[in-house]
């Protein structure tokens, strides 16, 4: 078994092993490395710790570093109304989705997601709660992702200046509406207020009168 192999030659032949195989401070992945080396990967773990503290090596970056330097890049080359129009395209669908998929204890999950909201007061956290809940009743692991990616760009300091002035519109009714649709397995219904709700804030978005929590849907 791949855990039972040991360094041939004790530890600091094996931090000699991975230096000849680091390219200007770069290595494989570790998996990788283990399996060309022939070691376990707590004897790779245990040496590669010894380098980045003798600085022979770089020391590792955090696992979700480069993903943030990403969505602050794409942060900084979208808008918000490209955001919402990404939005438009999946999670209608993702919404009639968690009407047909949807397990009791996931619908249960989205109204105590509505529950935590309140008219009136917008609240991003609360906001990204329900339409994450709506997205995990879906049981599309592809779609649930994305929406994840974009739901975490809303958070972006940065990107959040660049929002139109604010209004006491909340998506409350809309939110509301959606959950009852996807209580009572109404797909298209769930569908279509989806679509209604991230449309009017789309609307608001490019500088229309449309407002976000209208009545007349």
């Amino acid at each position: 078994m791949d855990d039972e192999r040991q360094p041939a030659g004790g530890t600091r032949a094996l931090e000699a092993r991975i230096l000849g195989l680091s390219q200007d401070g770069k290595l494989p992945p570790e998996r990788q490395l283990a399996e060309q080396l022939g070691v376990n990967r707590y004897a790779l773990r245990k040496a590669l710790g010894a380098l980045r503290d003798k600085r022979e090596i770089p020391s590792s970056r955090p696992r979700n570093a480069g993903r943030a330097r990403g969505r602050q890049k794409i942060a900084e080359l979208t808008s918000p109304a490209e955001v919402w129009e990404v939005r438009l395209l999946i999670e209608p669908e993702i919404a009639r989705l968690a009407a047909v998929r949807g397990t009791p204890a996931e619908i249960e999950a989205i109204l105590a997601a509505h529950a935590m909201a309140e008219p009136g007061v917008f609240d991003l956290e609360h906001d990204i709660a329900f339409h994450s809940a709506v997205a995990a009743a879906g049981h599309n692991a592809l779609a649930q992702h994305l929406l994840a990616q974009i739901l975490a760009l809303t958070r972006d300091e940065a990107f959040r200046t660049r929002l139109p002035a604010y209004t006491d519109e909340t998506g409350w009714r809309h939110h509301d509406q959606i959950a009852a649709a996807i209580r009572y397995r109404h797909a298209a219904e769930a569908e279509r207020v989806m679509r209604t709700h991230l449309s009017a804030i789309l609307a608001w978005l490019n500088g229309g009168s449309a407002a976000p929590d209208r009545e007349d849907i």
